[in-house]
């Protein structure tokens, strides 16, 4: 998921890619009680544990309807009954039930599709929370408690707004004032004072989010020897402790080290100021540099000392290197857009408990703009052949320690291409006001909403201002923290102890190592206008959010499911 925050939650869940789900417990996407440390690498799920479920129960299977009596649907799903479909998948996924937490998977009414644009003023979802009133852009999101909710995680207080706040430190003082109960993102200039402005309401927890720079391949003038340059010519653990004074790890690889990470991948992500200055030198001068960032997260020091190292080691006249900056959502489109015109910044958070989220999503060919997070717009074909080889290891001996190899090696190509340049590891440092209790962020980075508790009813938490409330396109940190608590999952994770719980899910089930799940919903659940939720509900939403013609920004989560290429044909 594309993070403005950059911060994101320790996960503990490999291990959970067993599924071994007798007594499943989640909440707002964090980790799971079967599972252990990512860096525990011999936690790894076998093909027979891929044939469990997220719970002991078993269904029922009838013959299934025919999947074109939902129009545009995908051919690999298909309605068994009300409250059960399946899914057939290209290639068999061990992994897929840990998918199924994240925003793209939520079901949305039919309503939804008539006109996005306008259902996402008001979205109708299905979680413990409902709009209380219409999105007021740059000012706040109201959510009400909805008390037809069917999940086993109602919520514990009546009413829950955030506030958009564009300026981090603004936030902050908002939060000191007691005008904010919650602020998931202490700015940099207050790491030193956090714990001191608000004893015993704060926490500093590890996550799974990274931050880097990306250079664009349709910017010529930065060659492999200039990116590779620019990278190796600034010190990232100089920048996490005196910038974030020990609250950012420095990185050199781009998937996190509780993700079995690893600390040293190739000579291009590590700080050798004197090969980047030989290479610099031969690559010659690329012209001016501009640099681009999301304003109003507190990115712009570490962005200011990559550019000192820049011209510290690189003799670059830094006076001559200029900035450009906007609002997260004005952001994201440039990016998206290819207008980006030098260097830009973008952080990363798991989508789910993998490597293979934090390499395929972001730099695999076929995920450019706009139906994925290739913001680069890299494209190496012996990348892409490096992952799809992993997948298919894990996929053929569902163990998860079978791909990491070519995992590392598409890594590897990654590194030595330079595309993107890893700068730091995040952690979360978090407060809150004396009024509320049971604070807790969860993998995603997003508040336990239904944990938290509040002395008048109320909680208050600071956003930016979303991109999108639209499902199948909301990839961004700052919408999807608000469909988290206004849409219930099919899985979830508690963001207090990690367990994974079914949610709107009954069973998630595999006979064939993976390649075909049959998913078996709680019966009674209804979105929050009343309507029931089916099974066609959720073969309508991804399959609306799979064709390319609707341009949503999580088309590529529904790639591997069967009917994907007949729907998008190349061209």
């Amino acid at each position: 998921m594309r993070s403005q925050k950059s911060l994101w939650r320790f996960v503990l869940i490999l291990a959970v890619f067993a599924l071994v789900a007798a007594a499943c417990g989640d909440s707002d996407d964090a980790s799971d009680e079967t599972t252990t440390t990512a860096a525990a690498a011999e936690t790894t799920t076998t093909a027979a544990a891929a044939e469990t479920t997220t719970t002991a129960a078993s269904t029922e299977t009838t013959e299934a309807m025919a999947p074109d009596q939902i129009e545009g649907a995908l051919s690999g799903m298909a309605v068994v009954d009300e409250n059960t479909f399946t899914v057939e998948l290209v290639n068999p996924d061990p992994e897929f039930p840990l998918r199924l937490a994240y925003a793209a998977y939520f079901a949305m009414p039919e309503s939804a599709f008539d006109d996005p644009a306008a259902f996402e003023e008001m979205p109708i979802g299905s979680g413990p929370f409902q709009m209380a009133a219409p999105w007021e852009h740059d000012v706040r999101i109201s959510l009400e408690k909805y008390e037809g909710y069917q999940g086993p995680d109602p919520a514990k207080i009546d009413t829950f707004d955030f506030e958009i706040i564009a300026e981090i430190a603004t936030a902050y003082n908002e939060a000191l004032a007691g005008n904010l109960d919650v602020m998931a993102s202490v700015p940099t200039e207050n790491l030193s004072t956090y714990q001191t402005d608000f004893p015993d309401r704060n926490n500093d927890v590890y996550t799974t989010s990274f931050a880097y720079l990306g250079f664009p391949t349709y910017l010529p003038q930065f060659t492999k020897e200039h990116r590779q340059a620019l990278s190796m010519a600034v010190d990232r653990e100089a920048i996490a402790e005196k910038i974030f004074l020990g609250g950012r790890d420095a990185a050199h690889s781009v998937i996190p080290p509780n993700l079995q990470g690893r600390d040293d991948v190739c000579p291009s992500w590590n700080y050798d100021p004197e090969m980047a200055k030989t290479l610099w030198d031969a690559a010659g001068d690329p012209g001016p540099i501009t640099v681009w960032f999301n304003s109003g997260a507190g990115h712009e020091d570490w962005i200011e000392a990559v550019v000192n190292f820049w011209g510290q080691n690189l003799g670059i006249d830094t006076s001559t290197i200029t900035f450009e900056s906007l609002e997260f959502s004005e952001y994201l489109p440039v990016l998206d857009n290819q207008e980006a015109t030098g260097p830009f910044r973008l952080g990363w958070g798991q989508d789910y408990p993998s490597p293979y989220n934090f390499l395929e999503p972001l730099y695999a060919s076929y995920n450019a703009p706009p139906v994925g997070s290739n913001n680069t717009f890299y494209n190496n074909p012996d990348f892409d052949a490096a992952l799809a080889a992993g997948v298919e290891k894990v996929a053929a001996s569902g163990l998860l320690e079978d791909g990491l190899a070519d995992y590392y090696a598409a890594e590897d190509i990654l590194c030595e291409d330079a595309q993107v340049m890893p700068v730091y590891f995040g952690k979360t440092q978090y407060v809150w006001s004396e009024d509320v209790s049971e604070v807790w962020i969860d993998a995603y980075n997003d508040l336990g909403y239904t944990l938290i508790e509040s002395q008048d009813g109320n909680v208050t938490q600071d956003v930016s201002e979303p991109e999108h409330l639209f499902p199948t396109t909301s990839n961004e940190s700052e919408g999807i923290s608000v469909l988290r608590a206004i849409y219930a999952p099919l899985i979830n994770f508690n963001a207090k102890t990690n367990e994974q719980y079914n949610v709107h899910a009954e069973s998630i089930t595999s006979e064939d190592n993976g390649k075909t799940w049959t998913i078996a919903l709680n019966p009674g659940w209804t979105f929050h206008d009343g309507t029931p939720i089916t099974a066609a509900d959720y073969v309508r939403t991804w399959s609306f959010g799979a064709d390319g013609a609707n341009g949503q920004q999580n088309n590529s989560f529904y790639s591997n499911i069967v009917g994907y290429d007949e729907m998008n044909p190349e061209e």
